[in-house]
């Protein structure tokens, strides 16, 4: 079947006439005639009763196919109305405190290349509240990290690579100097966000330091902020990621744990979008070609 029996089936359904649908499609009556025979044809009913050319109605397999085709042109019409709207517009969050300038200026030049009108905005959330964000329809996608995203059916998520965990501690921090492998943080408090995640979170870093002998000493603080400030003061450390732009501040030190942390990128897996889709073609690309 074809849009245009379709088109013809609702017109003349909707009037009971074939003369005014095909006016109204600007199209001959026999055309119009011939769109809904072939349409009835492959569907194997009737969709009319014809007492003659003047008089036609409904059947009740008419009423019934009516109905749904009328929902699927205007579900086909908000669709498109939705491309339309969208299609210029491109709403990007990632961590606060991240550092992504080593791919995402690459990748944003890409999508203009290909896109010039495209208008492209960032904001910096929580990880908590980048999945609310685009729960909320506030955000087109999300560059986050894996494990905010398990479970979650209504997101589409791409994984496209994978970052260091590392323990961070200052000059400030008591015997920093002294410090050459895991088990020379026994001693000290580990800084942690305050999150439906913490507990999960708490649970992966014990079992990185099982095997040295001791269980950490957590402490919740409300935000990454209180978190580096905690640590950047001397009062612990804390488990945070390579791209966490505060790690590179004066006077802080790391520890590479060898943990590899992955990361994608996530968008409502009821979104139509086609920025989106570029955004993630584009992602997939620098990182297949290891640009």
């Amino acid at each position: 079947m074809t849009d245009k029996q379709i088109e013809c089936f609702l017109e003349t359904g909707k009037y009971q006439s074939f003369t005014k649908a095909a006016q109204n499609l600007y199209l001959p009556q026999p055309a119009v005639s011939r769109y809904i025979s072939a349409l009835e044809q492959e569907l194997g009913v009737s969709l009319f009763i014809r007492e003659n050319s003047r008089n036609i109605s409904l059947s009740e397999e008419g009423t019934i196919y009516f109905n749904f085709f009328q929902r699927y042109h205007a579900e086909f019409r908000n669709i498109k109305k939705m491309l339309t709207n969208t299609s210029s517009t491109l709403r990007i969050g990632y961590n606060i405190g991240w550092n992504v300038s080593s791919f995402l200026p690459a990748i944003v030049d890409e999508c203009r290349k290909e896109n010039p009108d495209l208008e492209i905005s960032f904001e910096c959330l929580g990880f908590r509240d980048l999945v609310q964000a685009i729960e909320d329809k506030h955000l087109d996608a999300i560059i986050t990290t894996d494990d905010y995203l398990e479970g979650r059916a209504d997101f589409v998520k791409y994984h496209f690579t994978s970052i260091s965990r590392i323990i961070a501690y200052s000059d400030l921090l008591p015997n920093h100097e002294s410090i050459t492998s895991p088990k020379d943080f026994e001693e000290y408090t580990f800084y942690m966000i305050d999150d439906p995640k913490v507990g999960e979170l708490c649970q992966d870093i014990e079992l990185m330091f099982r095997p040295y002998g001791f269980i950490p000493k957590f402490f919740a603080v409300p935000n990454i902020n209180s978190v580096f400030a905690s640590v950047e003061n001397g009062l612990g450390v804390a488990v945070l990621d390579s791209w966490y732009q505060g790690i590179h501040h004066p006077g802080m030190h790391i520890f590479d744990l060898h943990e590899a942390l992955p990361i994608s990128i996530a968008w409502s897996r009821n979104a139509i979008s086609s920025p989106v889709d570029m955004l993630y073609k584009k992602i997939n690309e620098f990182f297949k070609n290891g640009m």
